[in-house]
């Protein structure tokens, strides 16, 4: 194997840093100056305060929401409801309101097997032959 002369040598290690310095300004120059322009666009990484004040927020959040559900008696709803927002909240609050009124007045006790009572009818539970007779007498000229 031959060794290269000084001067060779230095010819060598020139034309390499001629390659590298060309590779570097027309391939490695532009990818840096693109990942630079993208890092603007990297959200911001939280600190541990500020996971802390998110969590702190969330929390604060929830208890609204809880408190404001008790106070329409409304506990029974708590798990089911996620809400960001104050405004948001009192619209569902309000809606379920007006859909449990609506379930309350059609539970109601709606007998189904009620006929209205007539004269003749009130007559004979009364026992009054009298109203009865009069009572059939009118439904026949009615």
């Amino acid at each position: 194997m031959e060794e290269f002369t000084e001067e060779q040598q230095q010819h060598i290690n020139q034309l390499i840093a001629d390659t590298k310095a060309t590779w570097e300004s027309e391939h490695l120059a532009p990818v840096i100056a693109e990942r630079d322009e993208l890092r603007q666009f990297k959200p911001k990484e939280e600190n541990e305060q500020e996971k802390m004040i998110k969590q702190l927020q969330a929390e604060l959040n929830h208890q609204k929401l809880v408190a404001k559900l008790r106070n329409s008696n409304l506990d029974d709803f708590i798990d089911f409801l996620n809400v960001d927002d104050n405004e948001d909240l009192q619209n569902k609050i309000d809606r379920l309101n007006v859909v449990l009124e609506s379930r309350k007045l059609s539970n109601n006790y709606v007998p189904d097997n009620h006929k209205q009572t007539n004269a003749y009818d009130q007559a004979a539970s009364k026992g009054d032959t009298l109203g009865m007779i009069s009572a059939k007498i009118n439904k026949l000229f009615n």
